[in-house]
């Protein structure tokens, strides 16, 4: 299941600090970023009792997004691809398959995830990068194959699926993360420390968040490289164009709000170590046409 993060994915509105610590050092830094799953040999090799240094690793959507965790992962040694998963197997698959056989990492290729699970047996962990709408099933299946799992945001489109992840961790007692990619920025590390620590703002009561961005194009793809309606409707798509614009879509994603304002939602979850007691929330569709944007845009 490709996740397409270029469609309006973090992978692309990061500016490039942020982008670069990314890519970088997100997989070393996540450990004290909270709890949680940092893919390093180290610790799961700790976790599952293995003697063995190295650690095999599956990518589950290699849209932008699961192209941004593979460059994270070429960077630790020791961090061996075993298998790649993407239903765009002639794009996003073989492009990310290219990449880590060129770095010597043998692998197999799959289009199912569930095909993926059954012949993988020497598997440690699974990057997930799909859409917001696999992510529960992905993730709950992963864990349930004894898999620890790293899965982007947001952990579901859904709060019956959020439920099942956090029941089913619970309940195999494998490593589990969910990449807000903020908890892993050593700015707001820092910002985190100096609040908790140095207690700089003293009782804060009001936290404001924005977030401004230009009109976004919707994203097309090479005729040639189009996904068959069948395999499309398979995975849950109507057409090539919901599945490049998945953000958009009820069902599929959340728009601005969950794509965006989530990341500032964290933080203040984060930061003030509390959770909401009520929401409110209003939106409208000021630009895009609502037969192709189901999501407010403003």
């Amino acid at each position: 299941m490709s996740n397409n993060e270029d469609q309006g994915g973090a992978g692309n509105r990061m500016d490039s600090f942020e982008k670069s610590i990314d890519r970088r050092d997100f997989l070393r830094v996540t450990a004290v970023a909270g709890a949680g799953l940092m893919l390093s040999p180290m610790v799961l090799g700790q976790a599952s009792g293995s003697k063995s240094d190295d650690l095999n690793i599956a990518l589950l959507g290699s849209g932008a997004q699961g192209q941004v965790l593979l460059d994270a992962c070429l960077k630790i040694p020791g961090i061996r691809f075993k298998a790649v998963c993407d239903i765009w197997t002639e794009y996003n698959q073989k492009r990310a398959a290219r990449l880590l056989k060129k770095y010597g990492h043998e692998l197999n290729t799959y289009e199912d995830y569930r095909e993926m699970l059954d012949r993988e047996s020497d598997l440690d962990g699974v990057l997930i990068a799909t859409p917001d709408f696999w992510h529960a099933e992905h993730t709950v299946a992963c864990l349930k194959a004894g898999l620890n799992v790293y899965c982007e945001k947001e952990m579901s489109n859904t709060l019956e699926g959020a439920r099942k992840i956090v029941q089913t961790a619970r309940e195999t007692g494998k490593l589990l993360q969910i990449g807000h990619q903020r908890r892993s920025n050593p700015r707001y590390l820092h910002c985190h420390k100096l609040l908790k620590d140095a207690k700089i703002l003293g009782r804060i009561t009001t936290i404001n968040g924005q977030w401004n961005r230009s009109v976004q194009p919707e994203l097309g793809w090479p005729e040639k490289y189009a996904i068959d309606q069948a395999t499309l409707e398979k995975y849950g798509f109507k057409s090539m164009n919901q599945y490049r614009n998945w953000r958009w879509y009820r069902g599929l994603g959340g728009g601005p709000i969950v794509d965006l304002g989530s990341h500032q939602i964290d933080i203040f979850n984060w930061f003030l170590d509390a959770m909401p007691q009520s929401v409110m929330a209003s939106g409208s569709r000021d630009y895009y046409d609502e037969k192709t944007h189901e999501w407010y845009d403003t």
